[in-house]
């Protein structure tokens, strides 16, 4: 399984409007994936108290028409689980935007993902990790570099959002993203392997690694673990 992400500019100004954007999920095998649960993390990469509350980021339900905002949201409860069918790709639409009182500086979005099968089988996706730049308030993005982005290759067909394992969906459609339109063009950053992931630096010396079926989470709860710290599920 193959993870990445689409459309996120390489700049991003603090207190801009939302940025529509996408992640995709490709089941590169030949046979159907049948719970396929995504994973995404984007946040400011500066020396701040609450690194992920410097962006807000929501992804829009595809049953519902509804955006879901990612505060204090555990990945199940976002997104649900997904088939996805042989050579097919799940794409997930998603926006993001600064806050006003965001500090200028580096930032990263942080794609993975996790299948399992009633079989027993499992697995998880490369992680894809993309870097942008947080400019100040008012700032005008500039263009960027005229160098083509990693892709994936094109897959065989589109799973649907919103169906589930049991649908036994996800296997028809062509490659898009489901109406979004993405501004600019993703940066990549860095991938990691399915094994593991290099150790990511957060604010007060904090360090999360992603591995093979390891989950990422950065949850926004001051009131329960104090200001300045972050919730990290493995």
């Amino acid at each position: 399984m193959h993870a990445a992400v689409h459309g996120l500019p390489h700049q991003l100004a603090t207190g801009g409007a939302w940025t529509p954007f996408s992640m995709t999920l490709t089941n590169t095998t030949g046979k159907p994936l049948e719970e396929v649960q995504p994973f995404l993390l984007v946040s400011s990469a500066e020396d701040v108290d609450r690194p992920y509350w410097e962006l807000e980021t929501e992804y829009r339900d595809a049953k519902t028409g509804r955006w879901k905002t990612f505060h204090d949201a555990e990945p199940e409860d976002l997104f649900g689980f997904f088939a996805v069918g042989p050579r097919s790709t799940l794409t997930l639409q998603l926006r993001t935007r600064v806050v006003k009182d965001a500090k200028p500086g580096a930032g990263y979005a942080l794609a993975a993902g996790d299948y399992r099968n009633r079989d027993g089988s499992c697995g998880s996706a490369k992680e894809a990790w993309y870097d942008f730049t947080i400019l100040p308030a008012g700032a005008k993005p500039t263009q960027p570099p005229t160098t083509k982005p990693s892709e994936p290759g094109k897959p065989g067909g589109t799973a649907e959002p919103g169906q589930s394992a049991a649908s036994g969906g996800g296997t028809g459609g062509s490659d898009s993203t489901g109406g979004l339109s993405p501004q600019g063009g993703a940066h990549l950053a860095a991938t990691g392997s399915s094994s593991a992931l290099p150790a990511i630096a957060l604010a007060g010396g904090a360090a999360m690694v992603v591995g093979a079926g390891a989950v990422i989470g950065v949850r926004r709860r001051k009131g329960v673990a104090g200001p300045g710290a972050t919730d990290v599920t493995a």
